[in-house]
């Protein structure tokens, strides 16, 4: 569990715990991953559609790893606890500026958002660079 580039908790008291939670098998996920429920009930990446985010993948999944094939195998994940949760995030799409706060996007894929893009996945509460901000996540459509 290092620092990832992905999306980050922001660790204010209460607002995330860290856990293990059921992964999908045979899927290869980075750090930082937004994931989210499949029909399984095991945790999958998100995509530009996913309505029931679950929390950010607190360390990778290599198809290398011993357990890569096991279904429901327990990975850790950072689970918000809060609406208010926030994460730092990575532009996956678009142009990000400080108009953007308080848009409601779309992932761009599990690894960032799609600044341009209005969705209901997650709310952008802050601007830090072009590259880079803060965001809550939909926690209402679960």
């Amino acid at each position: 569990m290092g620092l990832n580039t992905n999306f980050r908790p922001i660790l204010k008291a209460g607002r995330w715990e860290l856990t293990k939670q059921q992964m999908k098998e045979s899927v290869a996920m980075e750090e930082g991953a937004s994931v989210s429920s499949d029909a399984a009930g095991e945790l999958d990446l998100s995509t530009d559609s996913t309505t029931n985010f679950r929390g950010i993948l607190a360390q990778a999944i290599a198809a290398t790893d011993s357990d890569y094939a096991t279904a429901k195998k327990l990975k850790y994940v950072w689970v918000p606890k809060l609406a208010e949760a926030e994460a730092e995030f990575t532009v996956g799409a678009g142009t990000f500026t400080t108009a953007d706060v308080g848009k409601g996007v779309k992932y761009n894929n599990s690894l960032g958002l799609a600044v341009d893009t209005a969705g209901i996945q997650a709310r952008i509460t802050k601007y830090l660079t072009a590259t880079r901000g803060v965001c809550t996540f939909n926690l209402d459509i679960v």
